[in-house]
């Protein structure tokens, strides 16, 4: 696809009465990207394993008795469920709207289930969430997974000093400059002293997985007064910050 179309598409859906539901049906049904098949799990168990070694080398803090947590689960807790299958206990996730989708919970948990077939995981999801009006209890009960959302990742009066491990995949750069400032600010509130942080931050642009035709760094070429008019929709949001940018912003709040 064009990745102008693409532009296009998601500039309407974030304009429109029920966008969010129907950027979700085309890509269920029309590009579909979801639900994620087994390559995708694959690459997302690499990812959730490095930050497990992370939180390895730099804590002697027990994995099981760890509080984990994370901003912008999205709508599958892959992720989630992944550090689950790898020994995690307790994990606090937020999003600013409640986006999760049982039938894509419950694909994640089969395909979970399919690839520990042969790779080792320290334990598998076998719980099948219910419905709408169970989830959130089941999500906790089941994989030791607090969920809330609606709520705000810039304030969100947690208690301070309760988290031991915050880690974030692919979603800083989604996040405007000055909602990214306040959300680091907060994760300094809610870090224990002698916490950690492991971030995953995607600096390509995304419609490049769309379009092969374009670069990683095609959207570099245009100025922000252009690019932000015509080519980044809140639904498809890129701020365009490069590494050394994070890097001042995470000296900046305190880190």
């Amino acid at each position: 696809m064009d990745w102008k179309y693409k532009a296009g598409l998601q500039y309407i859906f974030s304009i429109i009465p029920f966008g969010e539901d129907i950027n979700y049906f085309f890509q269920k049904n029309i590009t579909k990207n979801l639900p994620l098949k087994e390559p995708k799990i694959k690459e997302k168990l690499l990812i959730a394993a490095q930050h497990i070694e992370n939180f390895h080398k730099y804590s002697s803090d027990s994995l099981e008795q760890a509080t984990f947590y994370e901003f912008g689960a999205g709508w599958d807790l892959v992720q989630p469920l992944l550090f689950y299958s790898l020994g995690v206990n307790h994990q606090v996730l937020i999003d600013i709207r409640k986006l999760i989708r049982i039938e894509l919970i419950n694909k994640a948990i089969e395909e979970i289930q399919h690839i520990s077939n042969y790779l080792k995981l320290q334990r598998i999801p076998k719980k099948y969430l219910k419905n709408k009006l169970e989830c959130i209890d089941e999500l906790i009960q089941f994989y030791g997974v607090q969920y809330r959302a609606p709520f705000d990742a810039r304030k969100t009066n947690l208690e301070q000093e309760t988290i031991d491990y915050i880690v974030s995949t692919n979603t800083l750069e989604h996040i405007p400059l000055d909602d990214i400032i306040a959300i680091l600010k907060e994760c300094y509130r809610l870090l224990k002293n002698d916490g950690i942080m492991s971030f995953k931050i995607d600096y390509q642009d995304h419609y490049s997985y769309f379009d092969s035709n374009i670069s990683v760094y095609n959207f570099l070429q245009f100025n922000n007064k252009i690019w932000n008019l015509i080519f980044n929709p809140s639904l498809h949001y890129q701020n365009r910050l490069r590494h050394q940018d994070y890097l001042n912003i995470f000296s900046d709040v305190g880190f």
